[in-house]
């Protein structure tokens, strides 16, 4: 896991995404990104338009893949 990059945040309460996270997770000028807030603090997660997801057919085993990574990178986070 690569060391936190640290943002200032403005007094409008902007952040800004460092270049190599948004090339990283393929963050767009105009892409949404959902703020949640949990027991671990606050997350950042890129929203993709519901139209380019229903163009996206994934097998049940690459849908597996996916949580299981996503399980791993949570468990990374925490520790």
């Amino acid at each position: 896991m690569e060391s936190p990059k640290i943002v200032k945040v403005t007094n409008k309460g902007m952040i800004t995404i460092p270049s190599k996270i948004r090339k990283k997770h393929d963050i767009q000028d105009g892409d949404k990104i959902a703020v949640i807030e949990d027991e671990n603090g606050i997350r950042l997660i890129k929203i993709e338009d519901l139209d380019d997801l229903c163009k996206k057919s994934y097998t049940l085993k690459e849908l597996n893949k996916m949580i299981e990574e996503s399980k791993k990178e949570d468990l990374e986070i925490e520790y």
